[in-house]
């Protein structure tokens, strides 16, 4: 491990809180397909277990800074009570059924939790046109038309209490198109730059709505970059020498160009700043539920199915894995990396993997 990685990542730790852990080992690991259910006492509450690991990392950043921007990508599934934790509930206790269900919109439920940790929303493709169906397209179930309308009642929800939204838009349609819809539905548009069918680099052309004054909230911001992946440069001071150049008025980085080579907090503070001068806000990615075997924390004997934390393989992420985010040692390892991106300067969080418990319900089938 480099010296670097030891000063930056390793200043201090954030004590996430540690939750109930009466779960047994079987749950570590994916579930066979001929297992007998599990006792649903016995389970871990996958979403509210995260929904935890959010709370306590916003109230962390704001007893720190206030000013620290927090932004969940795609929360939607946090921000409600899933039939898995409907059923899970009326196994454990049996007299939920008969009391009236409390609305994910009160005080205290889902969305007002979640909602009031974070600073704006970030939505995958918002601005992107919705791909034409096909001839041979099955017709949309009852529950998928359920979920279409339960997603755009969110989504208006958020935008009623004032929340900023960024559209992170992979799509590959002209940036100018994508911010001009953004401007007029008032979903940012966040231009990602690495993602699987988007562009490698950054553009050579100015942003849209290129603005010379400087920035100081999201509010202001009328465009905005999503730096996925640096090694399509071929350094690390290439990747920045490139970022250094743009003018955009929010960039969203990895703090990692390679697992050896962190940013530093004098690279951070650079890029604060547009290349015509003004200040801009710049924002570090952190994945609450993935393991990466590119960032400083990895051990060389981590192994998927023999290491407690490595649930299985991501399908996305050829150098991830699903952590088993519930437990103490990960939580360790998170807050440790959470303060060490405050350390750093930047100005606030992109937090992912906030879809994790989708799959997790998906796999443990309760009895």
């Amino acid at each position: 491990m480099s010296r670097v990685r030891i000063v930056v990542f390793a200043l201090a730790a954030l004590a996430l809180p540690a939750l109930a852990s009466a779960q047994d080992a079987r749950f570590l690991v994916p579930p066979a397909a001929d297992a007998k259910p599990p006792k649903a006492r016995e389970v871990p509450q996958f979403r509210e277990e995260l929904r935890k690991l959010v709370e306590g990392l916003a109230q962390y950043a704001e007893a720190r800074d206030p000013r620290f921007i927090v932004v969940g990508r795609n929360p939607l599934g946090l921000m409600a009570t899933s039939g898995w934790e409907m059923q899970r509930l009326a196994l454990v206790d049996p007299k939920a059924e008969d009391r009236d269900p409390v609305p994910d919109t009160a005080p205290g439920a889902p969305f007002r939790r979640i909602l009031r940790d974070l600073d704006a929303v970030a939505l995958d493709d918002l601005n992107c046109p919705k791909p034409a169906p096909k001839p041979e397209d099955p017709p949309l179930t009852s529950a998928q038309i359920k979920a279409e309308a339960a997603r755009a009642a969110q989504i208006a929800a958020i935008r009623a209490r004032g929340t900023p939204i960024l559209s992170l838009d992979r799509c590959d349609r002209p940036r100018a198109e994508l911010a001009r819809k953004g401007r007029a539905d008032k979903a940012l548009s966040v231009a990602a730059i690495g993602a699987p069918d988007a562009p490698k680099r950054l553009p050579a052309e100015r942003p849209p709505y290129e603005n010379a004054e400087g920035v100081a909230t999201l509010a202001d911001a009328r465009n905005a970059y999503w730096l996925r992946s640096p090694r399509a440069y071929g350094s690390k001071a290439d990747w920045l020498a490139a970022a250094a150049k743009s003018n955009a008025d929010l960039l969203i980085v990895d703090a990692f160009y390679s697992a050896d080579q962190p940013l530093t907090k004098a690279e951070v503070a650079a890029l604060k700043y547009k290349f015509m001068g003004p200040r801009r806000l710049v924002l570090a990615e952190i994945d609450l539920t993935a393991a990466r075997d590119d960032r400083h924390y990895w051990k060389r004997e981590w192994r998927i199915g023999e290491t407690p934390i490595l649930r299985e393989p991501l399908r996305d992420h050829s150098n991830g894995a699903l952590a088993n985010y519930w437990l103490q040692e990960w939580k360790d390892i998170l807050g440790a990396y959470f303060v060490g991106l405050m350390d750093l300067g930047f100005d606030g969080v992109l937090l992912d993997g906030l879809g994790a418990a989708d799959r997790l319900e998906y796999e443990v089938i309760l009895e």
